[in-house]
């Protein structure tokens, strides 16, 4: 994945407004221009965000490729504010 992509990826969770709380860590997924549904995860405990897979065309892939702390923290102001009561 290019750069310009992952960074698109991340710059769309963070307006995410559908989070799922799983035993992994708060969960959306975001489509990107490329054609892939990409699987965004915070972790559980603590850390960065990052990119946990994608699925389209092609089938699924497994991923693991983090954000910076710039792009995460935008990312979990909107889990959090999606998983809000």
């Amino acid at each position: 994945m290019d750069a310009a992509t992952i960074t698109a990826v991340f710059t769309a969770a963070a307006t995410a407004q559908s989070w799922t709380r799983t035993n992994l860590g708060l969960t959306t997924q975001v489509s990107a221009e490329d054609g892939y549904r990409y699987t965004v995860r915070l972790p559980k405990d603590s850390g960065k965000a990052f990119i946990a897979g994608r699925d389209g065309h092609a089938g699924d892939e497994l991923l693991d490729i983090e954000a910076t702390w710039g792009l995460t923290l935008p990312i979990v102001e909107a889990a959090m504010a999606a998983t809000r009561i």
